[in-house]
């Protein structure tokens, strides 16, 4: 086996076998590829993440926003008052077109103010929430008298994975939770009756 000296002192010779050696540097180059490689495809990740979302804001308020004269264009509050008015218009858009296409009086309507927690079905999480509240799907009522086609707009309106709704079994869950609600609900007005009496 190959050994590399290092150092003499007094006559005590330390010896590092030469594999170590390579296998250091072997190392040493590996971390320093990886290191860069991964830092320049973090960089392009965002700078593609900057540029959508300068687009998307472009987009959104109207104007074209460059690097160099993004102040120049519009104040920072106009901007983004042009934003979310351009969002709250695309949404009561979307819930105008979906009110028209979901049988709502069929499967009832719903406000925020009657809103259950839709996340306790498995399947929806708070991104899913959120996008059902947006077509006005806020109760358990509503996704238990869901139907075939009900489930078809359901799920492109929400850009949601196709059969997810049915795999998960959204409706018979929904029905189970409202039945359960609906007994909390007689419980406690059993007691409130008792209490009175």
């Amino acid at each position: 086996m190959l050994h590399l000296v290092l150092t003499q002192t007094n006559n005590d010779y330390v010896s590092i076998p030469l594999v170590y050696i390579e296998v250091i540097v072997l190392m040493l180059g590996a971390f320093s590829i990886g290191y860069f490689f991964a830092y320049y495809y973090q960089k392009s990740k965002y700078v593609k993440r900057i540029s959508n979302l300068r687009q998307k804001l472009s987009e959104q308020a109207g104007v074209d926003i460059e690097d160099s004269n993004l102040e120049d264009t519009l104040p920072d509050e106009d901007i983004q008052i042009a934003a979310k008015a351009k969002k709250k218009r695309l949404a009561q858009d979307e819930l105008d077109k979906t009110r028209t296409e979901l049988d709502f009086e069929r499967i009832g309507y719903a406000s925020y103010e009657d809103a259950d927690d839709l996340q306790k079905i498995i399947g929806i999480g708070p991104y899913t929430e959120e996008k059902l509240n947006t077509i006005g799907i806020y109760t358990f009522d509503q996704i238990s008298k869901f139907n075939t086609r009900d489930i078809e707009i359901v799920t492109e309106r929400i850009q949601f994975f196709p059969d997810r709704i049915v795999n998960d079994n959204w409706v018979a869950k929904a029905k189970l939770l409202q039945e359960t609600k609906q007994q909390i609900k007689l419980r406690r007005d059993r007691n409130v009756r008792m209490k009175k009496a």
